[in-house]
């Protein structure tokens, strides 16, 4: 049983092998009707091929034949793979053989069975074949009512067909719209190459700070190179558009900024092909091997962005048994470049780090023994990233692979959250290193790139020669001001471009019309956990809401925690706290504990007599509270109910709170996701005029939102800053329409945004 369990496992799980059976069982039927042996003798064939590729594709994919399955049924890709499933392909050529034999026989077999029936129990052969044919027939029925079915065989194949009727007469049109009549879509590309290998170290959060005085002691071999005459260092900024793993990706290959309206990476999720020209189609005109090595191509649609663009030789975790840290990445890219290096195709490998990811890193113990210990972990991997770099690059000279191979080494985006560590280390940047030369490159070394540039430099460092255009050829002037202005059109250009399984509609950016009558209504602003304060969030602190008030605001939500005796006081929770107070015991603690402790050292922290007192002496100042959820209790210890917003997570407590004369219950996400298609009548019936929605809802509450609006209840936004481009500018441009207000972190009314 256990067998069979794994067995079951291997072709996808219990469902997939449900209809593989099935689809077994349909072709014998099929081929029971079939009279004349020579039309038989094609159908079973046929139909056992179709078998055998679903067989196939189940076994190597878990999923029935898909995109994913087609674009690696090439014949390099299958010549490649021959050496390693040399015994997987005689199974399958046996396995197709006695499938098209046996279907073959089953007319023969059908009429045997009638024949035995018909001598055994004296019924008519005529009314035994009817009979017969007649329960075959309703079984075939029932199959393929079966295999219709979500993740099903027919389910399946009517999505794989429907992703094929696709055109790109959207995409040149948006192309048109910004102006480029030029453009040379993948199919027109022509590529010459000089056979060099291009290797791209894309290293994670690994941006200029580490490269300097302050930190360089973490990373002498980089450092190295920097000074290195063999080499070029080329600062570079971080534009708009690639501020994430996936989205610089994106970039790095298309020259595009990652723009795909209200969610990021879904487009990625469900696209298999783009009429984007990318360095992916280009090196595959010139017959490069391509690979990227990843930690886990599955997550944020990577994989299914790389197919789309041409390369399908993916290893992560998948391929190395879940040891996916960079080490076990390093190692995997020496193995295959060894191999690359015994045949006469370039190769380009892409290889994405993970070990400096924010917040802390991605702790490797296995460079304990081998590098000194550091101030913290993300410090430490720092270090064990540069040693990586030191000894793959001095393996590609040790194999005499260095020489014809062109490297670039950049950092993915600019490290995410808390950047205290760079205190001190000049502005922050990103940069591309290359062992390319000098007079190959368009680029002045004394000139800032874009992450757009990437794309041109890689291939003019590697000498190949193309007729593609991509986007910083069309731009003059700052590149990071075009893109901001022409967000919409680079949006609608990225989405026409991708062919997908799922063509739903994408929320589009455009700046609103009333954008400058938002930006200076500041009841349209909750100052999020007290606001911002010397670049830091979630403080709840004193001097956040005097800084906050000072800039403008008059919203200010806390985060209200009861302390160990019952006491209410301020903080986002009590692990946070323990971390931004460097307090060592257990907690909840007593209120007199709680406030003994200076949040980061210097900041004030927040109880009732606090708060009552601040909102005494700021009487135009309106309290939005969170995480609490006794409007009774919390309303009787706050002094001023008329100026009190609950955002509230029950239904029940809710009700409560609108029969309590505080200014407003403001329904959280989890009530109004409980409420279902009662919302509008629910919220009306209780003159409720305030709900708190996530950010991320947008495309999918689209008309709940506007029915919101209509009846005019408020909806404040929050999770912005949730998805690295999307903060309050961004919201407030080209989403407010949607919405009355936002959680932010911080806004300037007077600025210019």
């Amino acid at each position: 049983m256990q067998y069979i369990n794994h067995l079951i496992q291997v072709f996808g799980g219990k469902f997939t092998t449900l209809n593989l059976f099935l689809l077994l069982v349909f072709g014998f039927i099929v081929c029971s009707f079939v009279k004349n042996s020579k039309i038989r003798a094609f159908t079973s064939a046929i139909l056992a091929v179709f078998v055998t590729l679903q067989l196939c594709a189940l076994y190597f994919v878990k999923t029935f034949i898909s995109y994913a399955f087609i674009i690696h049924f090439n014949t390099r890709d299958i010549i490649s793979m021959l050496g390693l499933f040399w015994l997987h392909l005689i199974l399958l050529i046996v396995f197709a053989l006695v499938i098209t034999f046996s279907y073959y026989k089953s007319y023969t077999i059908n009429k045997t069975i009638n024949l035995f029936i018909n001598s055994k129990f004296s019924v008519a052969y005529n009314k035994v074949s009817f009979i017969n044919n007649s329960l075959k027939f309703i079984i075939l029925l029932g199959f393929i009512f079966v295999m219709n079915k979500p993740y099903g065989l027919i389910n399946e194949s009517i999505k794989l067909v429907s992703v094929f009727n696709t055109s790109s007469q959207d995409f040149n049109k948006q192309l048109k719209k910004i102006g480029i009549n030029d453009y040379v879509l993948p199919k027109d590309l022509k590529v010459k190459s000089q056979q060099k290998n291009i290797i791209i170290l894309s290293l994670e959060s690994f941006e200029k700070a580490f490269l300097s005085d302050k930190l360089n002691h973490l990373t002498p071999y980089l450092t190295s190179l920097k000074a290195n005459p063999n080499w070029t260092y080329y600062p570079m900024l971080q534009n708009e558009g690639s501020k994430w793993t996936s989205g610089s990706l994106y970039t790095s290959l298309t020259g595009l900024p990652a723009f795909f309206g209200t969610n990021h990476n879904s487009i990625f999720q469900s696209g298999f092909h783009s009429n984007i020209s990318s360095v992916g189609h280009i090196l595959d005109k010139a017959d490069y091997k391509k690979t990227f090595l990843i930690t886990n191509a599955k997550f944020s649609g990577t994989q299914e962005l790389l197919y789309a663009h041409k390369i399908n030789h993916i290893i992560d975790k998948a391929v190395l048994n879940n040891k996916s840290q960079d080490k076990d990445l390093f190692d995997k890219a020496k193995q295959e470049i060894l191999k690359n290096s015994k045949t006469k195709q370039p190769f380009f490998m892409f290889l994405s780090t993970m070990s400096t990811h924010a917040p802390n890193g991605v702790y490797d113990a296995r460079f304990e023994n081998k590098l000194e210990p550091q101030n913290s972990p993300v410090e430490f991997m720092a270090s064990a990233t540069d040693l990586m770099v030191n000894d793959f690059i001095g393996y590609l000279e040790k194999i005499d692979v260095l020489k014809n191979t062109i490297i670039y080494i950049y950092p993915d985006h600019l490290k995410m959250g808390d950047d205290f560590l760079f205190n001190g280390t000049g502005n922050r940047e990103l940069y591309v290193l290359t062992n390319a030369k000098k007079e190959d490159i368009s680029y002045n070394s004394n000139q800032y790139l874009y992450q757009i540039d990437l794309p041109k430099l890689i291939l003019e460092g590697a000498k190949v020669k193309h007729n593609a255009k991509f986007l910083t050829e069309y731009i003059k002037g700052d590149k990071n001001k075009y893109i901001k202005k022409n967000i919409t059109a680079l949006t609608e250009l990225n989405i026409s471009a991708f062919n997908r399984t799922n063509p739903s509609p994408y929320l589009v950016p455009k700046i609103s019309k009333q954008f400058n009558q938002y930006k200076i209504d500041t009841t349209r602003y909750i100052a999020h956990a007290a606001g911002e304060i010397d670049k830091k969030k979630y403080t709840n602190s004193l001097e956040a809401l005097n800084k906050s008030y000072a800039k403008g605001f008059r919203y200010f939500e806390l985060d209200i925690q009861e302390s160990k005796d019952g006491k209410y006081i301020a903080l986002h929770n009590w692990k946070e706290w323990k971390m931004i107070t460097n307090y060592k015991g257990k907690t909840p603690v007593l209120e007199a504990e709680f406030l003994k402790h200076k949040i980061y050292s210097k900041y004030t922290p927040l109880n009732m007599q606090l708060i009552n007192q601040w909102f005494s002496t700021h009487k135009d100042a309106y309290l939005v509270t969170d995480k609490i959820n006794n409007p009774e209790g919390f309303s009787k210890a706050f002094n001023y109910k008329n100026r009190l917003i609950m955002e509230l997570f029950s239904w029940n407590t809710v009700k409560k709170a609108t029969k309590l004369n505080i200014k407003g219950a403001m329904p959280s996400y989890k009530v109004i996701h409980q409420l279902k298609e009662h919302v509008v009548d629910s919220l009306k019936k209780y003159n409720i005029k305030y709900v708190a929605l996530p950010r991320t809802v947008l495309e999918s509450k689209i008309d709940l939102l506007k029915d919101l609006q209509k009846n005019n209840i408020k909806v404040f936004f929050y999770y912005l800053n949730y998805e690295i481009d999307r903060d309050e500018n961004y919201v407030v441009k080209h989403e407010m329409d949607y919405i009355y207000g936002i959680y932010a972190d911080k806004w300037n009314f007077e600025k210019e945004q």
